[in-house]
């Protein structure tokens, strides 16, 4: 617990961790398509400006949740149910994105908020991050609710939050193909809720569009 327990270790890593994060999203991304060769959606300076104040919330979220566990609200263990928790937080998050997603389509003002996110129906190398500020900020606050909530293997926390990014790294690259996946969201199941917003609501798995009829039906886009 030395990373969260030493002030400038645990900030420094943190700021690395993000900026990397960010880099690669954009080197991944890019050579994706590049050897692909996928149209890409063309950057611009808004995009640009926008994804590192994204970036930049990314790394400021932090603030709530590690005075919460400075204040011994937040408590983490580090030697027992890593693969328990790495599980409970795909599927709680899983389920919880889908909600709020699909609230961020119908209610106001989240579906102002998110409007910003969807003027990309196809990607470039920074889509993962172009959205308002205030959907990075909240998916930030939703991860230090949960880690108040439950208390948590920190490895697991860390390794959630890796398999977050990396999925939706993933869920951002250009595709040609219209094949739906069956149980696992990909970057054909996301690019189609791009282009058809009424549908495809869900980030880790098809489960929760398929069990309340949000899944995304033609076969021919």
């Amino acid at each position: 617990m030395q990373l969260v327990e030493n002030t400038y270790l645990f900030w420094s890593i943190l700021i690395v961790a993000n900026i990397l994060m960010y880099i690669h999203t954009v080197a991944i991304s890019y050579t994706w398509s590049k050897m692909r060769s996928y149209k890409t959606l063309q950057l611009t300076k808004h995009d640009i400006y926008n994804s590192l104040v994204v970036l930049l919330i990314n790394i400021l979220v932090a603030i709530p949740g590690y005075l919460l566990f400075s204040k011994g609200t937040i408590r983490f263990t580090t030697e027992t149910h890593f693969i328990r928790d790495v599980v409970l937080l795909y599927f709680f998050f899983d389920f919880a994105m889908y909600v709020l997603h699909l609230t961020s389509h119908h209610v106001w003002p989240f579906k102002k908020f998110h409007k910003k996110h969807h003027t990309h129906q196809y990607f470039n190398a920074i889509s993962l991050y172009v959205m308002e500020p205030v959907e990075s900020l909240s998916f930030g606050l939703l991860l230090t609710v949960c880690a108040v909530l439950f208390s948590l293997n920190f490895y697991s926390f860390l390794a959630f939050i890796f398999v977050n990014w990396l999925l939706g790294v993933i869920g951002h690259l250009n595709t040609n193909s219209t094949k739906q996946p069956l149980l696992f969201g990909n970057h054909i199941f996301h690019k189609t809720h791009h282009q058809h917003p009424n549908s495809n609501y869900g980030f880790y798995t098809t489960i929760w569009d398929k069990l309340f009829g949000t899944i995304f039906k033609n076969k021919h886009i």
